[in-house]
């Protein structure tokens, strides 16, 4: 059981990325309207790229701590919340995702004219299909994590106290006899003088 949770987790660790650049993408592309990039200086200007990855990466984060709670929430309270299956399963997304855009960007040679800014802060470009994209998802599931692990602390405890005292007195019984407690008390008063 405990294996599949953590496969759970890892999967949805890699879904979650996958959809989050997915979803970058889509956003990007829709963009705002010419009018507002016109009165801020054009679309590929530094400020009005900067601000659309912002939008785009608190987009992602609240996204992926939704996601990843309900991943990660235990329901009993022996459950932990499996966060480094998941962060690593994003990890394992990040790299492949790195490795595609790295082989698109070698395949499409125009792209190689195109601004730095554009190719670290942009969704769309190529190879890091937005850089600051990585913090929003992983800043998420780090957030969903703590919640998930405070919800576990929450949880009743799934032992009954009847078998915890049982096991306390069987712990006890097989101590042996020197190492409970003496039931021998000290002579409070002084022996008789004859």
């Amino acid at each position: 059981m405990k294996a599949a949770r953590r496969s759970i987790a890892f999967a949805s660790g890699v879904l979650l990325y996958c959809f989050g650049a997915g979803a970058a993408m889509k956003y990007a592309g829709i963009g705002l309207p010419r009018q507002v990039y016109a009165s801020l200086g054009g679309r590929n200007t530094l400020p009005v790229m900067l601000g659309e990855a912002i939008a785009i990466v608190v987009a992602l984060f609240i996204v992926a701590t939704i996601w990843a709670y309900l991943t990660l929430r235990p329901a009993r309270r022996r459950h932990r919340p499996y966060v480094a299956w998941m962060m690593s399963g994003v990890g394992v997304a990040w790299a492949g995702w790195l490795i595609f855009g790295a082989f698109s960007f070698a395949l499409k040679p125009r792209s190689y004219s195109a601004p730095l800014q554009s190719m670290v802060l942009s969704s769309n470009a190529a190879p890091l299909f937005g850089a600051l994209n990585i913090f929003g998802i992983v800043g998420g599931v780090w957030l969903a994590g703590k919640m998930a692990q405070k919800r576990q602390l929450s949880l009743p405890t799934t032992r009954s106290r009847r078998r915890e005292q049982a096991g306390q007195d069987a712990a006890d019984a097989d101590a042996g006899p020197d190492s409970g407690a003496s039931t021998v008390a000290p002579a409070t008063l002084s022996p008789p003088i004859r």
